[in-house]
C-alpha cells in the first residue's frame, strides 16, 4: 500500500511525505525547495516531486492521498459552538475565507486520487505516538488553531488515539504566545522561540497573565481581559527594543505561564489515564523549555515530541491515519531518524561545485578529523551531509558548526553569520554517551527540543551553546543513528577533551535551512563563515572573496561589542 501524505495548503509549514506498506519512505517540507521560510499556504508540489522520484515512481503507484486537514465544513461549524460565539463567528469567517481561498491549490490529479481529509490534531497526534516506541501513552496536541480546535488532551494505545478534552480556539495557547509575540516586536508563527530565549533575562510576573482563570480543572481565557492586557502591552512596550526590561519581563511571565497551564493539562491527563508515557506535538511543542519542564515535573518517566511537530508533520499523521483505516493495525514508521529528505553524493557536489565555479576547494580523504582540526582552531564551519533533516532543528546534516568553549563564539556566529539578534543561544551537540556528564537530569534528546540545566563545573567547556540561565537545549548524537557526526565530535574531543559541539541550523536569517549543495554554496559566500565542508569536499574563501562580506574576516571584538550595546546587552 503506497501513501502520500500532505499538508493542507492552508497550514503555515507546508510538506509531504510517502508510506509504503506502513513504513516511512521520504518526507519533506516545501520551504526547503522553494526557499521560501515556511512556505505558508502554499501546495507542497515539490515536496511531493521529490518524495516520488525518491522511491522512484510516479503519481500512477499512489493508493490513497492523505491531508493533514479536515474538509469544509467540519472546520467551519465547530467554531460556532462550544466558545464565545463572536469569537466562533469570527474564526469561522477567517476559515471560510481562507478555505475558499486556497482550496483551488490542490491540484485536479490530486483529486484524481480521492484524498482522504482527516483531523489536524488527529494528524499531529500521530506523527508523534505511531512515530514513538511507547505501546500506549497520554497525548497532548496544542498549536494555534486545525480548523475546529486548537487542540486536545487525550490518550493512545493500539490502533487508536482517543479525545478526552478538546481545547476551543477562543483558549488556544498557541495562538495566545503567538500574538504576545507579535505585541513584542517579532513575528507571529516565526519568531516564538525568541520570546521563550528572551523571557530568560527577564523576572516573571508571579501572578502569571493576567487573564487566565484557574478556577476550573483545565484553565481558559477570559477574553475580556485578555484583550484588555494586550492594550496594556502595545502601551508599554517598543517593539524595535526587545531587550528593554518591561518587554524581558512580559516575555518571562507568558513562559512560564505556559508552562504552568500545559503542567496543569498533564496533571488533569494524568489523573484521567495513569500513564507514565507523554507524547506531545503540534507547534505548541517546540517550546523546548516548556518540555523540559514536562519531563522533570515527575509527573512522567518518558516523553516524545516529535522533531517535526509543526503543520509539516501532520502530511505524515494523516498518511498513518489512513494507513491504520485500511489496515486496522498499527504501522511500523520506522522513524528512528529524522533525516528523511535529499542527499547528495560526492560527485553531485563536486559538480555543483564546478558550476559555481568555487575557486579554492579540496578533496579530503578524513574529513571528520580535518575538520574538527578547523573546528578546534575556532573556525566556523558549515556541515553538509547524508540526507537532509525534518523540522525546524539542524542535527547533524545541515548545520553551521562552532567551537563551544570559545566564549566569543556565539557573537561570532550571531554577528558574522546568522545576522541576528546577539543575546539569542545556540545548542550543543555531544555525545550520547557524554551527556549524563554534562547536563542535570538529562534525557535521551535526538531532536534537540528539551532544555536541561548545564552541570556547573561543565559551563567553561560549553559556554557559547549555553543560555544566559545556565540551561541549553542538547542534541543528543548515537553512534548508531548518525556515525559521520558522532565520529566528527569524537574527533573534536581527542583534540580539545571536550565531546561536544555548537550547533546551529545551516541557514542565513529569515532563510530556510540548505537543501541542495548549491543552496549551501550561495550561503556561504554571502556571509562569514570561514569554510564549508560537503561529503569529502572542503571548501574555503579566498581573501577576494571576503571582500563583498559586510562583516569582517577578522573576529573584531570591537564589532562584537558595537553589536551588543545596539541590543542593551553590555
Amino acid at each position: 500500500m503506497v501513501i502520500l501524505g500532505i499538508t493542507h495548503p492552508i497550514s503555515q509549514d507546508n510538506a509531504a511525505c510517502l508510506l509504503i506498506d506502513g513504513k516511512l519512505i521520504a518526507m519533506a517540507e516545501e520551504e526547503r525547495f522553494v526557499r521560501i521560510k515556511f512556505a505558508p499556504r502554499m501546495f507542497p508540489q515539490q515536496a511531493i516531486t521529490f518524495c516520488l522520484n525518491y522511491a522512484g515512481l510516479t503519481l500512477k503507484d499512489i493508493d490513497y492521498v492523505a491531508v493533514g486537514f479536515d474538509r469544509f465544513f467540519k472546520n467551519i461549524i465547530p467554531n460556532l459552538t462550544g466558545q464565545p460565539f463572536v469569537y466562533g463567528a469570527l474564526t469561522a469567517g477567517f476559515f471560510t475565507m481562507h478555505l475558499t481561498r486556497h482550496m483551488f491549490k490542490i491540484p485536479r490529479h490530486i483529486y484524481q486520487k480521492t484524498p482522504q481529509f482527516i483531523n489536524h490534531h488527529i494528524s499531529h497526534s500521530n506523527s508523534a505516538f505511531y512515530c514513538s516506541d511507547f505501546d500506549k501513552a497520554n497525548i497532548l496536541s496544542l498549536d494555534g488553531s486545525g480548523g475546529k480546535n486548537a487542540g486536545f488532551l487525550g490518550y493512545a494505545e493500539g490502533t487508536n488515539v482517543e479525545s478526552y478534552h478538546e481545547i476551543s480556539n477562543s483558549n488556544s495557547l498557541g495562538h495566545m504566545f503567538s500574538r504576545i509575540t507579535r505585541l513584542l516586536g517579532f513575528r507571529p508563527h516565526a519568531d516564538e522561540y525568541k520570546v521563550m530565549g528572551l523571557a530568560s533575562f527577564g523576572t516573571p510576573d508571579p501572578k502569571g497573565l493576567p487573564f487566565l482563570e484557574w478556577d476550573k480543572p483545565l484553565p481558559s481565557i477570559n477574553r475580556k481581559k485578555y484583550r484588555q492586557y494586550r492594550k496594556w502591552i502595545s502601551q508599554v512596550v517598543d517593539p524595535n527594543k526587545p531587550m528593554e526590561k518591561t518587554s524581558q519581563d512580559i516575555a518571562a511571565t507568558a513562559q512560564i505561564s505556559l508552562e504552568k497551564i500545559v503542567l496543569r493539562m498533564l496533571e488533569w491527563l494524568v489523573q484521567k489515564r495513569k500513564s507514565r508515557n507523554l507524547c506531545v506535538s503540534g507547534g505548541v511543542a517546540l517550546n523546548c523549555a516548556m518540555n523540559g519542564k514536562l519531563l522533570q515535573s515527575g509527573l512522567i518517566d518518558h516523553i516524545y515530541i516529535q522533531p517535526s511537530s509543526w503543520d509539516s508533520g501532520t502530511a505524515l499523521g494523516a498518511a498513518i491515519q489512513v494507513y491504520l483505516d485500511k489496515k486496522r493495525k498499527r504501522p511500523d514508521v520506522g522513524f528512528t531518524h529524522p533525516y528523511w529528505g535529499p542527499e547528495y553524493s560526492n560527485g553531485e557536489i563536486e559538480t555543483a561545485i564546478e558550476n559555481c565555479k568555487v575557486k579554492k576547494y579540496r578533496y579530503s580523504r578524513n574529513i571528520c578529523a580535518e575538520t574538527a582540526k578547523m573546528l578546534s582552531t575556532n573556525q566556523i564551519v558549515g556541515w553538509f551531509q547524508g540526507r537532509l533533516e525534518v523540522g525546524p532543528r539542524a542535527l547533524g546534516h545541515r548545520s553551521i558548526l562552532g567551537n563551544p568553549k570559545n566564549p566569543d563564539m556565539k557573537d561570532l556566529i550571531n554577528l558574522k553569520v546568522k545576522g541576528r539578534e546577539p543575546w539569542r543561544p545556540f545548542s550543543p551537540s555531544l555525545l550520547e554517551e557524554d551527556t549524563p556528564a554534562y547536563f542535570k537530569n538529562s534525557y535521551h534528546s535526538p531532536y534537540m527540543i528539551l532544555t536541561f540545566k548545564v552541570k556547573s563545573e561543565k559551563l567553561h567547556e560549553i559556554i557559547s551553546a549555553t543560555h544566559v540561565d545556565g540551561t541549553a537545549r542538547p542534541h543528543t548524537v548515537s553512534r548508531t543513528v548518525n556515525p559521520k557526526f558522532w565520529e566528527l565530535i569524537d574527533e573534536f574531543r581527542k583534540l580539545t577533551g571536550v565531546p561536544v559541539l555548537l550547533n546551529t541550523s545551516f541557514n542565513l536569517s529569515d532563510e530556510p535551512i540548505v537543501c541542495s549543495p548549491e543552496d549551501a554554496i550561495h550561503t556561504f559566500y554571502r556571509c562569514g563563515m570561514d569554510c564549508l565542508v560537503m561529503g569529502n569536499y572542503i571548501i574555503e574563501k579566498t581573501e577576494h572573496d571576503y571582500k563583498g562580506i559586510p562583516i569582517l574576516k577578522t573576529h573584531s571584538s570591537a564589532a562584537i561589542k558595537a553589536d551588543k550595546q545596539r541590543f542593551g546587552l553590555t
